[in-house]
């Protein structure tokens, strides 16, 4: 049996109410949207300077927590002159060990990998400040320039991305970074 289309909205009438005051409810009661802290430490206009290029969105942060660490990530695009720079910025912390330990197996793993004897491979490692740097990079394959700050049981780091040929230096990661430190 049908019944008349009135009847089936007179049960939303009902409902309606109750429904909107509990939909407000839930939205007082939850919790903003918190901006990335690592969003927060350096400005586009900061890597644009360094690092050359244009962005065309705003940077997008997230925070994630896992068994044994937390990482909050914001991230941004830098295009320009043919060339482009994804850059991140990442705040780790929770980690089960000290930070600087991390940095040092994470790098010196990295550091031991064969690609890096390749023809036209380059790996740099250098110190800018108390920023620990490394850039690794080969022909055709994403290269990294990577300043990490140890911060006790985490560490802080800045990584562009980009070719090998066109890669920022260890000393322009290692200032971005260290004007970010000075921010958190």
């Amino acid at each position: 049996m049908l019944r008349p289309a009135h009847a089936s909205f007179r049960c939303l009438r009902r409902t309606g109410a109750p429904l909107a005051a509990l939909v407000t409810a839930l939205i007082r009661i939850l919790p903003a949207q918190q901006v990335s802290a690592a969003c927060r430490v350096l400005q586009v206009t900061e890597l644009q300077a360094a690092i050359g290029g244009k962005t065309s969105t705003t940077p997008s942060g997230s925070s994630q927590s896992v068994p044994g660490m937390t990482l909050d990530e914001c991230s941004v695009v830098l295009s320009g002159a043919g060339a482009k720079h994804p850059v991140s910025v990442r705040i780790v912390t929770n980690l089960s060990m000290d930070g600087a330990q991390a940095i040092t197996i994470r790098n010196t793993g990295t550091a031991s990998e064969p690609q890096w004897k390749v023809a036209g491979a380059r790996l740099e490692q250098g110190r800018v400040g108390n920023a620990i740097c490394i850039l690794t990079g080969r022909p055709h394959v994403a290269s990294h320039t990577v300043c990490s700050i140890p911060r006790g049981k985490g560490y802080v780091e800045v990584d562009v991305i980009g070719s090998v040929d066109d890669l920022p230096s260890i000393a322009t990661v290692g200032a971005l970074l260290q004007k970010a430190m000075t921010r958190l």
